[in-house]
């Protein structure tokens, strides 16, 4: 009976082994991957540097969404590598800094990264139905991964401190800079959680946005109006079962 209990045992190791060498296998593959992608990063340029370039390499570059511009090489190159690839994302005083991807369905990317490859920690993506060029609030799903990477750090937020501290969300996209600044965050089941991308009218957007901002763990003085346009973050959360962190921000420039 003792060596039937001690095969037991042995064999309960040798799986736990397995799957703990499992996720540090997938976790250096990540890190490895998300080094070489990084090295992609569009690069911004200040307006200023813009305005004094007489070579006229900036021609075409839209002016009017924002205040600074970015390297297109580098964005053209991501595509290269994936042609799902629509934005970067980087955030303030965190570990988060990635390419963005949509496919065309929520699922796909929860278990592939960036170059398509089967993983366990995925790929920042759009949600599937948003409209990026029209719709007037833009939601990325990201895991929230134990090692820090992909969408942990924006639980950073449900901290008063950081909340406060102005922590800017940047994303890049179509050569220019956005940021975002993050009005709200809560937690919420994710059978409770009613976002939503598309208004039916002014009125509806702006009570929306009021309301995503009343949701908050904490309350920031901010006033929205019909040209606003918001950014919604989404990952898992562990206060409960099914539990979903959710940050909300509005651009502002």
């Amino acid at each position: 009976m003792r060596k039937i209990i001690n095969i037991i045992l042995v064999a309960i190791i040798i799986v736990c082994l397995s799957i703990i060498g499992y996720k540090y296998y997938n976790y250096n593959k990540d890190d490895k991957l998300n080094s070489e992608i990084q090295d992609l990063q569009p690069v911004i340029n200040e307006a200023s540097d813009l305005d004094n370039n007489s070579s006229g390499e900036n021609d075409g570059q839209d002016q009017s969404k924002g205040g600074n511009y970015v390297n297109s090489a580098n964005e053209e190159e991501l595509k290269s590598i994936n042609s799902d690839y629509k934005m970067w994302i980087q955030i303030e005083n965190t570990n988060i800094n990635y390419p963005v991807v949509q496919g065309s369905d929520n699922d796909y990317y929860l278990k592939h990264n960036f170059r398509k490859e089967s993983n366990i920690s995925g790929t920042v993506f759009v949600e599937s139905a948003n409209d990026i060029d029209n719709d007037k609030n833009i939601i990325l799903y990201g895991h929230n991964m134990r090692n820090g990477t992909m969408f942990n750090n924006i639980t950073n937020y449900k901290e008063e401190s950081f909340f406060n501290e102005d922590n800017k969300i940047n994303i890049i996209m179509n050569n220019t800079l956005y940021e975002y600044e993050v009005f709200s965050v809560y937690v919420k089941n994710v059978s409770e959680v009613n976002l939503a991308i598309g208004f039916a009218s002014e009125d509806e957007f702006i009570n929306y946005a009021y309301n995503e901002a009343e949701e908050s763990l904490y309350k920031k003085d901010v006033d929205f109006s019909a040209e606003d346009n918001l950014i919604t973050l989404v990952t898992c959360s562990y206060e409960f079962t099914d539990a979903r962190t959710i940050v909300v921000a509005r651009r502002c420039n």
